[in-house]
């Protein structure tokens, strides 16, 4: 299935992205993912193991545009900074063109 398939990807790109930079996944505070479709972030929360709170900015953004394809993600990332983000190290991650998987780890500062 694509939404079990897109979080598995997901999940890989975001792994590869923590070894790499050293960072502690502990030390993400903001998520901003490509909401693909409601069963597309159901899979990326339990995928990810993510609660409903880390995942609100993409709900939103779901629930007022629909899925905008890849740029998507540039809408979630306006709504965490017109939201209570915090500073500190964000997960980005968006779905493009041949079903391919991309992701950012951003050191965001807010305020």
């Amino acid at each position: 299935q694509v939404p079990q398939l897109a979080a598995g990807h997901a999940s890989t790109v975001f792994e590869k992205a923590l070894r790499t930079s050293g960072v502690d996944r502990s030390k993400i505070s903001g998520w901003v993912l490509h909401p693909g479709g409601r069963d597309v972030l159901i899979a990326l929360r339990e995928r990810l193991e993510l609660t409903v709170e880390n995942t609100r900015w993409s709900q939103t953004v779901l629930e007022n545009y629909g899925n905008l394809s890849s740029a998507s993600v540039f809408f979630v990332l306006e709504a965490a900074f017109n939201d209570s983000a915090q500073s500190g190290y964000w997960w980005m991650s968006s779905f493009g063109a041949g079903f391919s998987c991309h992701g950012a780890l951003l050191e965001v500062t807010v305020g």
